[in-house]
């Protein structure tokens, strides 16, 4: 595991661009950043404990759909148990020195990196609009989109919150640009 210099750590709805965001600021920053995902390790450790298809499980497809619930009560569980548990998984796979955390949940998820790593944070809100997530394929779902691990970051104080409905002049641009900045100056330090 690589020491990090500096870690932003995203949040958003389902289909709102967090992925996005993040392959931008990896375009961006190039060979010293990365992407983790906290979600990779639930679905790696849901595909072991029931011998299921993890790479079917990282995509967007019905197959995964069909087991959501449950890999949201398997992270839920563990998360309760040891907040950091994924945090930990995740952090292991690094090898560079920024990380882009994609897919932070909880509260917990936050206040493990940033108890962790002092003064190396950034916490990110990536927002669209329901029409906008609509049209990229979010629908509603009862047990999904109304639990903590969708809505327990909903009044997080945000360091920055980016809207990313891809219209012009919507600030995408001027967020990036402003993350970006954030690290630049870390990675000086």
């Amino acid at each position: 595991m690589e020491v990090p210099r500096a870690i932003i750590l995203i949040n958003g709805k389902r289909k709102c661009g967090k992925d996005y965001f993040a392959d931008r600021i990896v375009e961006q920053l190039g060979p010293v950043a990365e992407t983790l995902h906290l979600s990779l390790e639930i679905k790696r450790e849901y595909a072991q404990i029931h011998d299921l298809d993890f790479q079917l499980l990282l995509s967007d497809s019905p197959y995964k759909d069909i087991y959501r619930v449950a890999m949201i009560e398997l992270g839920e569980s563990r998360r309760n148990a040891d907040p950091g548990h994924y945090c930990r998984l995740a952090a292991a796979q690094a090898s560079k020195p920024c990380w882009i955390v994609v897919d932070n949940r909880r509260e917990t998820d936050l206040v493990y990196f940033k108890s962790q790593y002092p003064d190396k944070c950034l916490v990110v809100r990536v927002c669209a609009s329901e029409e906008v997530r609509a049209k990229r394929g979010w629908r509603w779902k009862e047990g999904v989109d109304d639990v903590i691990s969708e809505c327990g970051l909903d009044h997080y104080p945000w360091d920055v919150v980016v809207t990313n409905n891809a219209e012009e002049g919507d600030g995408f641009q001027d967020k990036l640009k402003e993350v970006v900045g954030w690290v630049t100056d870390k990675l000086k330090g």
